[in-house]
């Protein structure tokens, strides 16, 4: 291929290989926006060849590294400044391709800009972007080795791959991937999306609002809660909470520790409430757990709960689980009427700041308006910091603020519901009201008969439980604006569609992402479990072991007779036409066609062997050999004019290798 078709190729791989970037949020848009447009200069412009110096070079490279840093470094994990950095690097090698060598070394840049994309993407249409990308670098090695395989589809000698190189390349994806997937280590979370000033969406055991400066919404399933007898799901089962936060450190949230009991099964189940035994009147819930995280989610007026794993209960009514991290976990709910959590009075530590703040305290006076109550006193604070802040998951928070709160409500005035139901806590508490943090989820996608709930850690949220007396307990608040608050979302027109597509993608983030090392501990003890069984089998009985034997034996003996008959100069193989020399002339006729057409069935082995001569002279002593060699075969008296194997193949090599030869020679000529 000529210098300007090879550049003209590479800027199409290269716009490829960024096609998912838009849609992830590890690499900055500026970033493959520059790789984007020097591939459009490729594909536009093949021509134009960039030729810079070393010196020019140098100062490039010390260039993109100060670029890298300065968008962020390590903030967000190693794998976005190592894709910025690898974009950049790509976008200039590309541009300087002038020949076929520095084209591969732009390819191999090409295929790691393609990895960082296939790494970051986590969507199931992932797949359907591998497997094409298998089929494309299927193509590319075609042009590159094995030109003489595409089809023509214009005159200019464009190629397109066959079907067949298609279906065997989607196919080859799909059968090396597979086993990669199953024995290779999962990239965690760290690695990928970082920790220090930015994080994701989703229910977490604990809050700390000096790093959640950026939030991005996971589309991730969380939950699935559906009703056993099949009845429509009510609203109120559609917030179900996680942990309570009451240590409050410099902006950090974090449950008791402490005071925290063992819940003891009654006949395989928990009885959250000790003076309730029974479940008459309440609605029995099933709830599949995707990611659990140290507590069980339970939607309000939840009675008991069966799990099978361990349970403890702390102070404040969350229900934590003895379970091995990132395996789903499946358990039963009965719900019955809304009440307060199950929660011990406040102390000490449910009014306890990290530091008083009198321009803060002076705001929630304000703001309370002289209310005297706990209940007033919530209710006004509820409602200014709905009417007077603004929700967004771009809070803008400084990495250096010593306290977020304060930061919140005297400076940024906008942040998302961690923030919102942080500074109604810290509101209330310097006026003297028992308060604390809520997390947990809120929400969800309904199915088209309202009997399941998919709840996404978009999904997650914050709110507020507030003592109001000791008749009514803990009651909840949400200060948070009604656009930051989760709702449920009802099925459209195309409800049907829209499920089927939604049940499709929480199997791919069930079967697929949430893959780990439990799955491949037990896709590793069920091999050995069913190896140990199958052998404790053959130990057991002797005859069907030594039947397996001599069937295997038998089965051996006759796959080599088969080989054997077909490698001999006579018999069945020599009449039905499979010898060596035939075989090549068929691979001929089937060259002929992208050239000439279709070859007649009516033709000749002297038919093909004329019209591939006048077609590639070059080749013509090789190709009356090979003719007379499949006549023998065809004609001889029982095959004693058979060449040997080797030497039809060998022919067949010399006129494949004079055909391409040619080919691209006149290629380039053109």
């Amino acid at each position: 291929m000529e210098t300007r078709a090879l550049r003209r190729q590479l800027g199409w791989l290269l716009l490829w290989a960024v096609l998912p970037m838009p849609f992830l949020y590890i690499v900055l848009p500026p970033f493959w926006l520059v790789a984007a447009a020097a591939a459009i200069v490729l594909v536009l412009a093949p021509d134009r060849v960039l030729a810079p110096s070393k010196l020019v070079l140098n100062l490039a490279g010390i260039g993109i590294l100060i670029v890298v840093i300065a968008t962020g470094g390590l903030n967000v994990g190693p794998l976005r400044p190592l894709g910025h950095m690898l974009l950049l690097l790509t976008s200039l090698r590309v541009l300087m391709v002038r020949d076929r060598r520095s084209y591969l070394r732009g390819l191999a840049l090409v295929a790691m800009v393609w990895v960082v994309s296939v790494a970051a993407s986590t969507h199931m249409t992932a797949s359907l972007y591998f497997v094409a990308s298998a089929v494309i670098g299927w193509w590319v090695g075609i042009q590159i080795h094995l030109s003489g395989l595409g089809v023509a589809w214009t005159e200019t000698g464009g190629t397109l791959p066959r079907p067949r190189h298609v279906l065997l390349a989607a196919g080859a994806a799909v059968i090396v991937a597979a086993p990669f997937f199953l024995v290779m280590p999962r990239l965690g979370s760290p690695w990928v999306a970082g920790s220090s000033f930015s994080r994701t969406t989703g229910f977490a055991p604990s809050v700390d609002l000096g790093v959640t400066g950026r939030l991005t919404e996971s589309q991730e399933v969380a939950l699935i809660l559906r009703t056993v007898n099949g009845s429509p799901i009510e609203e109120g089962w559609a917030r179900l909470r996680g942990a309570a936060f009451d240590q409050v450190m410099a902006g950090s949230w974090l449950p008791r520790r402490t005071d925290i009991r063992r819940l003891q099964p009654v006949r395989g189940i928990v009885w959250l409430d000790p003076g309730v035994t029974s479940l008459d009147g309440t609605t029995e819930l099933e709830i599949e757990l995707l990611h659990p995280r140290r507590y069980l989610m339970l939607p309000a007026g939840t009675v008991a709960i069966q799990a099978g794993v361990e349970m403890a209960a702390d102070t404040y009514g969350g229900v934590l689980i003895g379970h091995r991290r990132g395996r789903p976990l499946s358990y039963r709910v009965w719900v019955g009427e809304p009440a307060p959590p199950r929660a011990a009075p406040p102390g000490q530590r449910d009014i306890r700041l990290p530091r008083a703040n009198d321009q803060v305290r002076a705001l929630a006076m304000r703001a309370a308006g002289g209310a005297t109550t706990n209940q007033a006193r919530a209710v006004a604070v509820e409602r200014f910091l709905k009417n007077n802040y603004r929700y967004t998951l771009e809070s803008g928070i400084r990495i250096q603020t010593v306290d977020p709160v304060a930061w919140f409500l005297l400076e940024g005035r906008a942040g998302h519901c961690e923030f919102f139901a942080g500074a109604m806590v810290v509101m209330l508490r310097h006026l003297g009201t028992p308060a604390r943090m809520v997390a947990g989820y809120s929400g969800g996608d309904l199915s088209p008969d309202h009997d399941e709930l998919v709840v996404r850690e978009s999904n997650a949220h914050a709110w507020v439980e507030v003592w109001l007396d000791a008749e009514r307990g803990w009651v909840a608040f949400d200060p948070t604006p009604a656009e930051g608050v989760p709702g449920l979302g009802g099925p459209t027109g195309l409800e049907r569609v829209r499920w089927l597509w939604q049940q499709a993608e929480l199997w791919w983030d069930r079967r697929l992402l949430t893959f780990g090392l439990g799955e491949q501990i037990e896709i590793v003890e069920g091999l050995s479990g069913m190896l140990h069984r199958s052998v404790e089998v053959l130990r057991r009985r002797e005859t069907a072991a030594a039947g397996c034997s001599v069937a295997a034996i038998l089965l051996i003996l006759v796959a080599g007779r088969i080989w054997w008959r077909r490698s001999r100069p006579d018999g069945a193989a020599v009449r039905s036409g499979h010898t060596p020399a035939v075989r090549a002339i068929r691979r001929l006729a089937r060259s002929l066609v992208p050239m000439s057409g279709v070859v007649p069935p009516s033709a000749t082995v002297r038919d093909i062997g004329r019209q591939a001569s006048a077609l590639w002279p070059r080749v013509a002593g090789p190709v009356a050999e090979l003719v007379g060699q499949a006549e023998d075969e065809l004609y001889g008296p029982n095959g004693e004019g058979r060449a040997d194997p080797a030497a039809a193949r060998r022919l067949w090599r010399t006129i494949r290798r004079g055909i391409r030869t040619q080919e691209l020679t006149a290629t380039s000529e053109r």
